[in-house]
């Protein structure tokens, strides 16, 4: 068990670490193995950008909602063969919740329980930490943590106020050198 006082950066999945499938001009996780295959794929540079923010001292934990099986667009295993494709991604800890949006639950962004529930596990200091997402969802639940928000920058989150934007995994890990507490 790490001691209190840690610092981490949060990883969202699909559209930082994983990239988006562009419907209708609006992103989304892949569905399917085959569309994964297609049309996503593990983003350019997130390999390193998790190594990075961990050789700078933060932990790296991904925090990712996935209803998607819940609302049966996505079988199990196509579900579990995208979710490996990750493996080699070295995060700290893997917090998910695949609960649906009418479910009430806690830990489901906008709700900070899964940054909470890190937290807890890890002794981390909300205060040093980042959350790195691309939707309102992730905006929000950082903002209730207490983190600093960095968004990767598209056409559908222009309207968000977070407190860092940027284009790429490699300008995340440029801002958070820069932003070291």
């Amino acid at each position: 068990m790490a001691h209190v006082g840690n610092k981490a950066v949060f990883f969202d999945r699909d559209g930082v670490i994983l990239k988006a499938v562009v419907d209708a001009g609006v992103p989304r996780p892949p569905y399917s193995v085959a569309e994964y295959k297609e049309k996503s794929g593990i983003m350019p540079g997130a390999k390193e950008a998790v190594e990075a923010v961990r050789r700078n001292g933060f932990l790296a934990i991904l925090a990712t909602n996935q209803p998607d099986i819940r609302y049966g667009r996505i079988t199990k295993e196509d579900w579990q063969w995208i979710q490996n494709q990750i493996v080699d991604i070295p995060f700290d800890d893997i917090f998910i919740c695949f609960h649906g949006r009418d479910d009430g639950c806690e830990c489901k962004k906008p709700k900070p329980g899964m940054l909470i529930a890190a937290a807890k596990k890890w002794g981390i200091d909300l205060k040093k930490t980042f959350m790195v997402g691309d939707s309102e969802s992730d905006v929000k639940a950082g903002q209730a943590a207490g983190c600093k928000i960095i968004l990767i920058d598209h056409e559908q989150n222009k309207n968000l106020e977070p407190d860092f934007r940027v284009t790429n995994l490699s300008e995340v890990v440029k801002l958070i050198n820069e932003n070291i507490y």
